[in-house]
């Protein structure tokens, strides 16, 4: 028997997207294959993302700034002969988040592209949605409120942007927010979000209380403030960084996560990270 799976439903009704996707399980209805796994990809300066279920069924999270650097990762985690990633979600229009993924739609069939509604007029921008265009592949902005469901043991849902953003210097207060939960773990996925975005979350009664946080703009020092952290209280904080001028990860940021004892992986000092899930727990895998 062979895993078939199939996207029925794909659509928006307000703010409400609803991807659902059914399994014939057969064998691979077993927890013994680590049905989840979530992997960093050690991109350099940049957040790339990859969340595979039960081996079938990919979403990415942002491609980085390199696309020679992001399929060597995607590589190393993708299933052997699977050529397909069912979601791609862009979280922002920043090339440490977009670029890499000119070389990732060339090489994957993708299923559909999601991302924040703001356009940009960055030539790689404009290049990528080209060739998206070109090979027919859909496309939907999502808000706050938006879900993304794959079955009824797997979920994500969106809690930011609030709105499409027109002002372009709000870029990282708009960036996709997405929450996923598997059974009883869950992960935060934020971005480049700051400050504003986090207390608006808060606000807006998000239910941000999470096990594994993806750390905000790589440890940028304006965001993961103590006001978000006491609410999102992750066992696990990862962050996505490499050499860079910005002296990301902050000690500040570092320090609240501290503070909070949370522990803190970071892909420049343990490439990609791995998290994989089986049953109703989760264990970090460095490769």
């Amino acid at each position: 028997m062979f895993l078939n799976k199939q996207i029925i439903q794909l659509g928006v009704v307000g703010f409400l997207l609803v991807v659902e996707v059914l399994f014939s399980f057969g064998m691979y209805k077993n927890d013994q294959m680590r049905p989840l796994e979530v992997s960093f990809l050690d991109i350099g300066q940049g957040d790339s993302i990859l969340i595979s279920y039960l081996h079938r069924y990919q979403i990415l999270i942002d491609g980085g700034p390199d696309g020679k650097k992001v399929l060597t990762e995607l590589s190393k985690v993708m299933p052997f002969m699977d050529n397909k990633i069912e979601v791609v979600i862009i979280t922002h229009p920043d090339r440490d988040h977009f670029s890499g993924l000119l070389d990732v739609v060339k090489k994957y069939k993708i299923g559909v592209v999601l991302d924040n509604g703001q356009i940009s007029e960055d030539e790689l921008w404009v290049e990528l949605y080209k060739l998206i265009k070109e090979k027919k592949i859909k496309t939907k902005s999502i808000l706050e409120g938006s879900k993304l469901e794959i079955d009824n043991e797997i979920f994500v849902k969106f809690f930011n942007p609030d709105k499409i953003e027109k002002d372009k210097k709000a870029k990282n207060d708009s960036s996709v927010v997405a929450r996923l939960d598997y059974k009883k773990n869950s992960f935060l996925f934020t971005g480049d979000a700051g400050f504003d975005a986090e207390a608006d979350m808060v606000f807006d009664h998000e239910d941000v209380d999470v096990d594994f946080l993806k750390v905000g703009h790589h440890g940028s020092k304006y965001s993961s403030s103590d006001f978000f952290l006491a609410r999102v209280t992750p066992k696990w904080s990862i962050i996505s960084v490499g050499e860079n001028k910005y002296g990301h990860p902050t000690m500040e940021t570092i320090n609240r996560l501290k503070k909070i004892n949370s522990k803190i992986l970071r892909t420049d000092e343990l490439g990609t990270i791995t998290i994989q899930c089986e049953r109703s727990e989760c264990k970090v895998k460095l490769r």
